[in-house]
């Protein structure tokens, strides 16, 4: 569930300066990755079919996987040709982060550590694929559209992926940008602010913005509604949203905003219009799950969620110097500072 925090662009900054201190080249890396990357010799790049590696990093918000020693980038080639150099570049974002001791501090000592080191990853490929004088084309009046999406995706070889999370950070509020199927599943999703994105998988064909593109006839099929909303796994739905939607190929192009939208004149905050008030329900700040908040701890009085994590497993939770992930204690060998993943 990708999402963008404020320290993001300056860490996506650092690690720019330090590719290229490395002696990287970004215009490389936006003409074809893969040839980028194949032939250095401080890394590997791996395909495979269909799977991740049992002892490369997961969780990334892509099909991919980031192994720590050797340094390998994993690709699934199940993928489009476009999505895979999306995960190129973010698995590359990994190996930037954790072999430079800066990055890895910034990482340790923000408050949502993996969530953090994620969406820079995702900013980094998206920022590779997409600079900004070609973003900056496509952007005409006060931010980012749905044919600001479209017009991009058609003028580039970046991933849908990537243009959700470069156009989403062009929001100046609240504001969420995804990609759905035909049947209006989503298969990627990236916010900012206070909106959360809907799961990857879930299915939005309830929501008016997409009942309506699904109905689109006509070459162009741009839709705009003021009664958009997003359809959370948990039951629940966000505030009344302005929402645009547009097509690019077999995949609907989706850009929702709290307040502010580009596309409109008038569009003024609706708060309190969810249609199930989300309070009993939390994410889990470790595995990011979300749950019924059904009481708390006796102990440190957080809700705990199905996997048992609360203020008390946070508290105990200790960070790994090597890969510089918070994990638990029953994860490291009595005595041990490095964790047993990376003892190895």
């Amino acid at each position: 569930m990708p999402r963008t925090f404020d320290a993001v662009p300056a860490q996506v900054a650092a690690m720019v300066r330090t590719w290229e201190a490395r002696g990287g080249s970004r215009d490389d890396l936006t003409r074809d990755a893969f040839a980028a990357l194949e032939g250095r010799d401080d890394l590997t790049v791996v395909c495979v079919k269909e799977f991740v590696p049992h002892d490369s990093q997961l969780g990334c918000s892509v099909a991919g996987g980031y192994r720590w020693d050797p340094p390998t980038l994993i690709v699934t080639q199940s993928m489009s040709w476009r999505r895979q150099q999306f995960t190129l570049l973010h698995e590359l974002g990994h190996h930037i982060q954790k072999t430079d001791i800066a990055l890895g501090t910034t990482i340790v000592e923000h408050p949502e550590p993996e969530a953090f080191e994620d969406a820079s990853c995702d900013a980094f490929a998206a920022l590779m694929l997409l600079p900004d004088d070609l973003v900056d084309a496509y952007i005409h009046g006060n931010g980012p559209t749905a044919s600001t999406a479209v017009g991009v995706f058609t003028a580039s070889n970046a991933s849908r992926a990537a243009i959700c999370v470069r156009l989403v950070a062009r929001f100046s509020s609240p504001a969420v940008v995804a990609v759905l199927d035909g049947h209006g599943i989503v298969t990627f999703a990236a916010a900012r602010g206070e909106l959360f994105p809907p799961a990857r998988g879930s299915n939005q064909s309830a929501n008016p913005l997409v009942q309506a593109a699904m109905r689109a006839t006509g070459e162009d099929r741009l839709v705009t509604r003021d009664d958009a909303r997003i359809w959370y796994r948990s039951g629940h739905t966000s505030d009344l949203l302005y929402g645009q939607a547009s097509w690019a190929g077999d995949r609907l192009f989706v850009t929702m905003v709290s307040y502010g939208a580009p596309w409109s004149t008038f569009s003024p905050p609706r708060d309190n219009t969810a249609d199930q008030a989300p309070d009993a329900w939390e994410e889990c700040e470790h595995c990011h799950q979300e749950f019924v908040a059904n009481g708390g701890c006796a102990r440190c009085g957080q809700p705990r969620c199905p996997s048992g994590h609360c203020g008390c497993t946070a508290n105990a939770e200790l960070t790994c110097p090597e890969c510089f992930l918070c994990k638990h204690p029953s994860q490291f060998d009595s005595g041990a500072l490095v964790c047993r993943d990376c003892a190895g």
